[in-house]
Order: structure tokens, then sequence, then C-alpha cells
């Protein structure tokens, strides 16, 4: 075992970061896909349409990263899922607040901010909170 993966225990990093990136990834195109749609489709401010979208990309995430990224977990589920929700709303926090400067930023640069662009946003918000949800969810979601 290598001094990294002794200090973070259990789970080899080599194998939880790409799961952890693919997973990230699907989400990434749901909460985007979504939040563009919201948009587009259905006249929701840009703020509020990420409330759902990320919701929705939360609870598939949780379900991919149980079965790929953490999947030696004995973590119980319903507890897992809690605490994964948890995490997912310091992340969320994180994220959207990265978004909203983001969005204010190309307001403020004079840059027309439309649907179609959207997910250049969601990705740095999503960007920005990854660092923070996967020690949570290795530390605390998904312990055991």
């Amino acid at each position: 075992m290598s001094a990294i993966e002794t200090t973070m225990g259990g789970q080899s990093l080599r194998r939880q970061i790409p799961a952890f990136a693919a997973v990230g990834a699907f989400g990434f195109v749901v909460d985007s896909g979504l939040t563009y749609a919201l948009v587009r489709g259905f006249a929701f401010d840009p703020m509020v349409a990420r409330v759902p979208a990320f919701a929705f990309a939360t609870v598939l995430n949780f379900a991919l990263n149980r079965w790929l990224t953490f999947a030696g977990s004995r973590a119980p589920l319903r507890g897992a899922f809690l605490r994964y929700c948890l995490v997912c709303g310091a992340g969320f926090a994180v994220n959207w607040t990265a978004y909203a400067l983001s969005l204010w930023a190309a307001v403020e640069a004079g840059l027309p901010v439309r649907p179609e662009a959207l997910p250049i946003f969601v990705a740095f918000g999503t960007g920005v909170a990854m660092f923070v949800t996967f020690f949570g969810f290795k530390r605390y979601a998904f312990r055991a």
C-alpha cells in the first residue's frame, strides 16, 4: 500500500478518483442539461433552475458513487444517503456560490448570459465544489 493510500485509508485513491470523476461528469451532464432545459423550455430563472437540477443529479450520483467509487463501503444505505445529502448540501452551497459569482461577473463584464452558455457556469461551480464533496463523501458519507 502506498503512502497516500495509507494516509487516506482503505480503498485506493488511484481507483476512486477516476471513478469519482466519471460519476461527476455524468452528474454534470444531468445538472447542466436540466438547468438548460428548465431555463430554455420553461422560462425558469437560471439561479432557480439549478436547485431541482442539482437535486436530481445528486440522487443519481449517490447511486453511482455508492456502486462505483465507494463500492467497498459497508455503511448502511439509508445512513450513507443521509450523510451524502449533508455533504451535498455543503457542496451545493460552494457550487451555487461559485455559479452565482461567475454569472454575476459575466454580467458585470457586459457578456450576455444566454441559456446555451449556462453549462459553462455550471461547470465552474461544479469544479470548485468537487474537492469539498470528494473528501466529504470519502471521510463521512460512505464511512462504515
